[in-house]
């Protein structure tokens, strides 16, 4: 996967005939999500992270619902690069997409059965903003 292929889905994920491709497709986009291994990798996992609040906006909270767990290793780790922070900005909008789509209660108890330490950080970033 790479950068076209973020844009792909996302755009795929704008046509409610393609939903079932995009939501197929996640996993993939999910593996970007730990990929830092080249020079500019950051502008990726930023573009990866802004696309993701479009495709989750579009596919909608019930098709994406099944991959919210792939992406939450990913954007938390993201969420914390001090180095990069447009990536780290564009992770933390994500996590807070998600929390703001699923609902406060729903989302915690997702984050508590697959990471609690995560619950402090969310609350972190909601206080950031």
């Amino acid at each position: 996967m790479s950068d076209g292929s973020i844009f792909m889905i996302r755009e795929a994920s704008a046509l409610e005939d393609m939903h079932d491709f995009a939501a197929a497709n996640l996993e993939g986009l999910s593996d970007l999500g730990y990929v830092d291994s080249f020079k500019h990798y950051h502008f990726m996992k930023q573009n990866l992270f802004h696309s993701l609040i479009k495709i989750l906006e579009n596919l909608g909270k019930k098709k994406f619902r099944a991959s919210v767990e792939l992406f939450l290793d990913p954007a938390f780790r993201t969420a914390k690069d001090l180095e990069h922070q447009g990536m780290a900005l564009a992770a933390q909008d994500f996590i807070l997409s998600l929390e703001k789509t699923y609902g406060q209660g729903i989302f915690k108890a997702i984050l508590e059965s697959h990471d609690e330490r995560y619950v402090a950080d969310l609350q972190r970033y909601k206080d950031a903003v």
